[in-house]
């Protein structure tokens, strides 16, 4: 863990007492595995209208390393063209003249959601990890930014320093040991006047997107009403609009969100222009 230098004062750090506890080099032995569909399963890998993708990741730290814990991580996305399902219920072989007026109005229309979820839990092999007080600040889960929960910054939510850490908005965060995203979203092409932005794959799309991420007393079980009730309770919700595209090395996005339940200590951001390999 490297904290920040203060901005003024070269020799001070401008980070909270609970960063700079885990300053300096730690050690983590660790074990990875996990699935990936990587959008095999939808017509396009970066901005897909149709079909399913997901992943499920897992990691088990231990002895000889300093950290000790388990940790598992996935999520899902399905997409759903209304296209499909209004040919579907009129009959892909109607030559009807409404009927192809009404399966127009709705061309190109897609539905979107998806699901990413994480939980982690350390451990201490009897004391062979020193734990470095629990799971590492590196290691733990951190939630926000575009593609995963819009309208909030990277890292935006979430447990946060009470000190210290003046330069970040809301002050240090800290990660958290579980983490929960959802969207559901609805996109159409571009209108045909943007020849050019609807010929390469570019759409708009409006969405409402929810999240959390919390920490949780090792001693309490995820599945315990008080746990389940911080989840809720500690959820974040924002809307908004934005246009998409995806191209050969990944998908790009711009948003425009609102946050319309967030925290006092939240580092909020309407717009957002983002990059990455799947649909959040």
């Amino acid at each position: 863990t490297l904290p920040r230098r203060h901005s003024e004062f070269p020799f001070a750090l401008d980070c909270s007492s609970d960063v700079a506890k885990q300053a300096g080099t730690a050690f983590k032995h660790s074990l990875t595995g996990g699935m990936y569909l990587n959008g095999s399963l939808t017509d396009d890998r970066y901005d897909p209208t149709m079909g399913y993708d997901a992943h499920l990741v897992g990691e088990v730290a231990g002895p000889p390393g300093d950290a000790g814990f388990w940790k598992l991580k996935g999520g899902g996305a399905f997409h759903f063209p209304l296209e499909l399902l209004q040919m579907m219920t009129l009959g892909i072989e109607s030559n009807d003249d409404t009927e192809e007026e009404e399966t127009a109005s709705v061309m190109g229309l897609t539905l979107h959601s998806s699901v990413n979820f994480g939980i982690a839990r350390p451990l201490t092999f009897n004391g062979l990890c020193s734990n470095l007080g629990g799971i590492p600040l590196s290691d733990r889960f951190y939630s926000g930014g575009p593609g995963q929960l819009r309208g909030f910054l990277p890292a935006g939510i979430g447990p946060r320093a009470t000190k210290g850490g003046s330069s970040t908005p809301g002050g240090d965060s800290l990660g958290g040991d579980m983490f929960y995203t959802s969207t559901l979203a609805a996109s159409i092409p571009f209108p045909s006047y943007f020849e050019t932005l609807r010929q390469n794959g570019g759409r708009l799309f409006g969405f409402a997107n929810a999240g959390t991420c919390v920490s949780v007393d090792p001693s309490v079980g995820f599945g315990s009403l008080s746990a389940c009730s911080r989840i809720m309770n500690s959820s974040r919700i924002a809307v908004g609009g934005g246009v998409s595209m995806g191209t050969p090395m990944g998908r790009f996005e711009l948003t425009y969100a609102v946050p319309m339940r967030y925290g006092p200590k939240d580092a909020r951001k309407h717009v957002q222009m983002g990059f990455g390999f799947s649909f959040g």
